[in-house]
């Protein structure tokens, strides 16, 4: 990916309009922002991951504050970057959420990304597609792209375990965790399941119902021999209740054949009783047969009528029919004589209503005079009411006229004093450039006075090393010394020994193998205790080690000697170059450092605040172009307002012309009497009209209604007649109806009222005769039955039967319950076998997730989780992309290297140290100095950066920025840091430092230089 262009608005601490062109610092390859602190320098990394991803450069930083504090509420809020990915360009515009003075509700953020051809518009699409395009996430392209500001150190300084947190937020190794916490989960849920399950064994074993004995001898915790040995017991009861069984089975049978005779007996009994019953209930029903008979005549009776209900249903229709018609004849006829007396009484007014008509037709003449008369009145007021409303108009004009006219004086009067303050710009800017450049030097001072100490602290370690290392040597020397002498005495004593054993063999006047002499006066003696030739030859090799043991130990010293005198004449340099009379020591050094800050900060506020006026001078002679333009289009607008006011006069003397001409014309009285008269006048109209259409309706009406009437009389006398033959017939057949089935009409009439309560009686009639027919049957057969039966006293064959009865109830009772008591023993082992062989079951899923998650959770020979392991692997590979760097900004003194093996911690693989080639030493990484550890986390972070980018799928982001972090390195750690940045432009990436640092804006062409203002931040470009 490689950025073109950068637009801003209203973001952050950029108000206006912001345009950064980066197309024509490609060429360059490396460039610098700078600019105060808080002035705006990292706002750039923020709006370019704003504009990709939504969010800010650093951690510290969130969305909701990319609004700028100084935009107006109509300001909109925007980035727009144009960047080229695979030849191919792309522009995308982002804008957040954010709230507007004067509105409530907030203005929602929004995305488009146009690719020349097609527009994707939405924050969820635009994300998606930009991950899609550079194929990493935002933490990804924070890691590869933005070194941010405080965030770059993390990995260099932070414990192990920190270090994990931040490599796992890299690799997204959260799932390694998950799987652990998995693990660890099952182990607590089959451990509990396996106590559980134990407990449950217990328990189970406890609910046997065997001898009290047997399970007093296993309460003890459960043993799978138990459910053997409880079989056996349970067998032992079975044998028991073979024998209970056969006792039951004897006394059923005692049972059964006395209760057979028992109950014949008893049945005898019972049906010579039922019989002796149903003889003295048919006697009753013979007693009823009279009231019975009575009953089935009145039923005929009721029968007969129920028969005839229509005829008689028929002969009321008709009664009722006539009885009606006459009734409404007569209404009618009444109607129609009250109609003929109203239609006499309307044919009077209706002949009245001529001349009603004519007052209408006056009134309808009167009301139009009326409206035209309220016409010219409203005339006159929308007349007057304009006149009015020009006068406000002309006193408003009359005002603005005025304090614009005030407000021009003032203005004039501020550019007078504004020209006065800008006459002073010149000398201010010299001034500044004066204390600039004296702020130069004394940082330079402060650079060597820091590098002077960083020398006298390798000095002193030097020497501090010059002196252990001749102590070593010493040492060395001494144990070489003891070795040597010991060395030639066993030799002396091997040469004696050998010498005694050739005067062993020698005789008097015998030559002697050495000399020749034949006389030997003095023989050599044999020693007891000396070395063999083996053991002397490693004696001898040990002293060849020892030996040259101290000449490499006096070869350190003395190398280490010539560091020490090199690195004394640096520092004598130094202080010469520095005027340094006195002693070093690290209480000049705070004393020398502490007043060069004191004048520092001295320097430093001058210049802020001679920088502060010369940008607000600046300001103020840019506006007072500005300034003198609004004088003249002030003056203009004076000018056009006194024209106005001018015509508004005018306007004002036409509209009193011509509603004083209304008023003299028309004599014109108050509108409110004129409305008055007007609606008394429709009133009466109305009421007028409404008379003479009420009269005319109920005229006609009338003669409707008379003529209705008419018609409806001729109807009614028609239906009479009918009615009449027909109530004749019907009254005929009613009483032939009487005469044939009763004795008179009044008989008829109480049947008829009696009809319901008869035959609510029939089902009793029914009933009686069916029980009478059924009791006769019964009585019959019980007679036929019970013919050779007689009454048997069966007390004391109860009292027999009782008492076998109960030996066979407590047989079968201690039967069952021993069964009962097999069954659920046996049922309980059944269970218990099962139970067990699912315990194991869960034993061993249980030792099998304890067995994964110990070893995953770091107890392990290599005391490292499964998380840790791969995340190590990880580190290493970071660390051999880091260490190219490192090598080239320290000229291959220093590498990084992972601890394999650290004492004393419970996890451990990411633990870091650095080597250092010129001791041949490993150091730990807090040793380093503030340069060599800012070489160091710069080279991790671009070992982290291409690791990162290989891990993504090698994908292409040609872009790189490093927000501070160069203040700690001295002039020769800035040349390796910068060669570094060098070869990797020269890899086709642009890089972009933030950075404070004097020497760099003098090494670095292309710079961003950002200015910090009362009302925001703005920028400019410079190219060397």
């Amino acid at each position: 990916m490689r950025i073109i262009k950068l637009t801003m608005n209203a973001f952050m601490t950029y108000k206006d309009f912001t345009v950064v062109d980066f197309e024509n610092m490609l060429d360059h390859g490396l460039y610098l922002i700078s600019g105060p602190t808080g002035s705006g320098k990292t706002t750039l990394f923020d709006a370019i991951t704003f504009a990709l991803y939504g969010e800010a450069s650093g951690s510290h930083r969130h969305v909701s504050y990319f609004r700028s504090d100084f935009a107006d509420a109509k300001d909109e809020t925007y980035v727009e970057l144009t960047f080229e990915l695979h030849q191919h360009i792309y522009t995308i515009k982002r804008s957040p959420t954010y709230y507007r003075e004067g509105y409530k509700t907030p203005k929602n953020a929004n995305a488009y990304l146009d690719d020349g051809e097609n527009m994707i518009e939405g924050v969820k699409e635009v994300n998606a597609k930009i991950k899609e395009l550079l194929g990493v996430d935002v933490h990804q392209f924070k890691q590869i792209v933005m070194i941010a500001q405080g965030e770059f150190t993390k990995l260099i300084y932070a414990s192990s375990e920190e270090r994990e947190r931040v490599l796992r937020h890299v690799f997204h190794s959260e799932s390694l965790v998950v799987f652990e916490n998995l693990l660890k989960e099952q182990v607590k849920t089959y451990k509990d399941q396996f106590l559980l399950s134990s407990q449950a064994l217990s328990s189970r074993f406890s609910m046997l119902q065997l001898d009290s004995a047997f399970m007093d001898m296993h309460q003890q915790e459960f043993h799978p021999s138990y459910i053997q040995e409880a079989t056996l017991e349970n067998e032992k009861l079975h044998d028991q209740l073979q024998h209970y069984q056969t006792s039951y089975q004897n006394a059923k049978v005692s049972y059964d054949q006395f209760a057979n005779l028992y109950y014949q007996k008893q049945q005898q009994n019972l049906q010579l009783s039922e019989l002796q019953q149903i003889t003295q209930q048919y006697q009753t029903l013979q007693n009823q047969e009279k009231m019975m008979a009575s009953l089935k005549h009145d039923l005929d009776q009721v029968t007969a009528i129920k028969d005839h209900q229509s005829l008689l249903d028929q002969y009321q229709q008709i009664k009722l029919s006539y009885q009606q018609a006459m009734n409404q004849k007569q209404k009618v006829h009444k109607q129609l004589e009250t109609s003929q007396k109203q239609f006499e009484q309307l044919e009077r007014e209706y002949q009245q209503l001529e001349k009603e008509k004519q007052q209408k037709d006056q009134l309808l003449l009167d009301i139009d005079n009326t409206k035209q008369s309220l016409e010219k009145y409203q005339q006159y007021h929308q007349l007057l009411q304009q006149y009015q409303n020009q006068y406000k108009q002309y006193q408003s004009m009359q005002n603005d006229y005025q304090n614009l006219q005030s407000r021009y004086e003032k203005l004039d009067n501020r550019i007078q004093r504004d020209q006065e303050n800008v006459n002073r710009l010149p000398r201010l800017e010299l001034e500044l450039e004066q204390n600039e450049k004296n702020v130069k030097d004394i940082n330079k001072k402060r650079v060597m006075i820091h590098e002077l100490s960083q020398f006298y602290d390798e000095w002193k370690s030097l020497e501090d090393h010059h002196y252990d290392l001749s102590v070593n040597y010493q040492k060395k020397h001494q144990k070489y010394e003891d070795i040597l002498v010991k060395y030639r005495h066993e030799d002396e004593l091997f040469r004696r020994q050998q010498a005694g054993i050739l005067a062993s063999h020698l005789k008097e006047n015998e030559p002697c193998p050495v000399c020749g002499s034949t006389h030997h006066p003095h023989l050599a003696q044999l020693e007891t205790s000396v070395l063999s030739s083996h053991e002397l030859e490693n004696l001898s090799q040990q002293v060849e080690v020892l030996n040259q043991q101290q000449q490499e130990a006096y070869q350190d010293v003395f190398q280490q000697n010539e560091l020490v005198q090199q690195m004394k004449t640096r520092i004598e340099m130094l202080k010469k170059q520095l005027d340094i009379q006195e002693e070093l020591s690290k209480e000049v050094f705070i004393r020398l450092l502490s007043d060069i800050v004191q004048v520092i900060d001295e320097q430093e506020k001058t210049y802020q605040k001679k920088y502060n006026d010369v940008i607000y001078l600046k300001k103020i002679q840019k506006n007072l172009k500005q300034d003198h333009l609004l004088l003249q289009q002030q003056n203009q607008y004076l000018q056009d307002m006194q024209n106005q006011i001018m015509d508004k006069e005018k306007q004002l003397s036409l509209l009193h012309q011509q509603y004083t001409q209304l008023q003299e014309e028309y004599h014109l009285s108050n509108e409110q009497d004129i409305s008055v008269l007007l609606k008394h006048q429709q009133i009466q109209f109305q009421q007028l009209d409404q008379h003479i259409h009420d009269i005319e309706n109920q005229y006609h009406q009338c003669q409707k209604d008379i003529s209705v009437y008419t018609h409806q009389l001729e109807t009614f006398s028609s239906q009479i007649n009918d009615l009449e033959s027909k109530q004749e017939a019907y009254t005929q057949r009613y009483q032939a109806f009487i005469d044939q089935y009763f004795d008179s009409e009044e008989q008829f009439l109480d049947y008829q009222k009696r009809q319901q309560s008869i035959f609510n009686q029939e089902k009793d009639y029914q009933n009686y005769i069916i029980q009478k027919e059924a009791l006769g049957k019964q009585k019959q057969l019980l007679e036929e039955k019970t013919k050779d039966y007689h009454m048997t006293d069966l007390s004391l064959e109860k009292q027999q039967l009782d008492a076998l009865a109960q030996t066979r109830d407590e047989t079968y009772t201690q039967y069952h319950e021993t069964l009962h008591v097999y069954k659920q023993n046996q049922e309980t082992l059944d269970q218990l076998d099962k139970d067990y062989h699912k315990n194991q079951d869960i034993f061993e899923k249980y030792t099998l997730y304890q067995d994964l998650y110990d070893y995953t959770s770091g107890k392990n020979p290599l005391r490292m989780s499964f998380e840790r392991y791969v995340l190590s692997a990880y580190f290493e590979q970071i660390l051999e992309f880091a260490n190219i760097e490192l090598l080239k900004m320290t000229q291959g003194r220093f590498a990084l290297y992972r601890k394999k093996d650290v004492k004393g911690v419970k996890q451990q693989g990411l633990d870091l140290s650095v080597l250092d080639y010129e001791t041949g030493m490993m150091r730990d990484i807090q040793s380093l100095s503030g340069g060599e550890s800012f070489k160091a986390a710069l080279s991790l972070a671009l070992g982290l950066s291409s690791m990162i980018q290989n891990y993504a799928g090698g994908i292409e982001l040609n872009t790189l920025f490093i927000d501070e972090g160069f203040g700690t390195l001295d002039h020769e750690s800035i040349d390796q840091a910068l060669s570094v940045l060098m070869d990797l432009k020269n890899d086709h990436k642009t890089i972009g430092i933030i950075s404070h640092v004097d020497e760099l804006k003098e090494r670095i062409d292309t710079q961003i230089i950002v200015e910090k203002g009362q009302q925001g931040s703005s920028l400019h470009i410079e190219r060397g």
